[in-house]
């Protein structure tokens, strides 16, 4: 039976280590730490990030007695990492307080490590730390050219793992940037048309199993065109920003708003009594009064359906087949009553009821 050699040996042990990625990467990491603790015969193995001039120490594995974790930070210029990263390559050292090059480096003053090996880690050709492993006790014998080489593969696997990483997060962060573009409208930061009929067409849903009641209340700006043709536009976003801030403001985390389209905007006010409904209703008509053209208050109208899905409300069985649209129509049909009402009020009316001014 043949006898598998030594580069065999450690080449399929590091296959192993990081080929297990159901592990994590700390654990793989802690892994590869001890495989190159055993082959070195050191100590303490370190893989670590710098920054300016601050190490920091992102994964270590310390015997007993030796008080270092993650987290910890030193001066970089007193590590043998400045070695390392000064050289661009490894750097092997049996014997520090031999070496007249590094005997009195701040490092062997500060820490007493005799025996180093250590390779810098680099991201997009930048320094991005080190893998390096360590001992107080001086090294017994020459490193040799296959401990360089599985060094240089152990940091190989650690710049490709980093790097993939640091894609999956800038992936995932432009994934959750996208997302929110295509949920959210671009000039007020409140939701959207989309969004709008995904959140609410589920929470209808769910309040048609839970028997809740609530209000959708359409807001139109009036005499949104004269400001745009008098003002021009740049001061007509800055109405429409105005306005979707002061209305979010009256809102809790469990109303919604969105931009309908235009100058008008969708609020979604479920639960509550109908009294604290259409108190809500109300401020948010009054609250934009704040805001003001040319020392003009901006004013709105309100077209809002109420609709209780309760089995005790005499127009349950009609309001339990109660869709979106169809809410949304009667929120509609009641805002143009209002601007026909001479704007800045509010109709309020039933799903499929006759609707009142209130």
């Amino acid at each position: 039976m043949e006898v598998e050699s030594e580069s065999e040996t450690i080449i399929r042990r590091l296959y192993q280590i990081t080929n297990d990625y159901q592990k994590g990467f700390d654990i793989q990491i802690s892994q590869l730490i001890m495989m190159g603790l055993e082959r070195f015969d050191l100590d303490i193995g370190i893989l670590s990030r710098i920054e300016d001039n601050t190490y920091t120490v992102l994964h270590c594995v310390t015997p007993e007695g030796v008080e270092l974790c993650d987290g910890d930070t030193f001066d970089y210029d007193h590590t043998y990492c400045e070695i390392t990263c000064r050289s661009f390559g490894p750097v092997m050292i049996e014997n520090m307080g031999e070496n007249d090059q590094y005997a009195t480096h701040p490092a062997y003053t500060a820490f007493g490590l005799e025996s180093y090996i250590g390779i810098p880690i680099f991201i997009d050709d930048e320094i991005y730390g080190t893998l390096n492993f360590s001992s107080a006790i001086p090294y017994p014998r020459k490193f040799k050219d296959i401990d360089i080489d599985v060094l240089k593969l152990m940091a190989s696997w650690v710049e490709v793992e980093l790097i993939r990483r640091h894609q999956e997060e800038r992936l995932h962060a432009l994934n959750a940037r996208l997302e929110y573009q295509a949920y959210h409208d671009a000039l007020t930061g409140v939701a959207n048309r989309r969004s709008m009929f995904k959140n609410v067409h589920l929470d209808i849903e769910r309040m048609k199993r839970a028997r809740g009641k609530g209000t959708l209340a359409l807001i139109d700006i009036d005499h949104f065109k004269r400001v745009n043709d008098r003002y021009g536009h740049q001061i007509g976003d800055d109405v429409l920003k105005r306005v979707a801030e002061a209305l979010k403001q009256q809102l809790s985390a469990r109303d919604f708003i969105a931009r309908f389209g235009g100058e008008e905007f969708v609020v979604w006010l479920p639960e509550r009594s109908t009294e604290d409904r259409a108190a809500l209703v109300e401020t948010l008509r009054q609250c934009v009064n704040k805001i003001e053209v040319n020392d003009k208050p901006i004013t709105v109208s309100i077209g809002a359906c109420d609709f209780d899905f309760d089995c005790s409300n005499e127009v349950c069985e009609q309001c339990d087949k109660a869709t979106l649209d169809e809410i949304i129509h009667v929120a509609d049909d009641n805002l143009y009553v209002a601007k026909d009402n001479g704007r800045d009020n509010t109709v309020t009316s039933c799903w499929s009821t006759t609707s009142t001014a209130s």
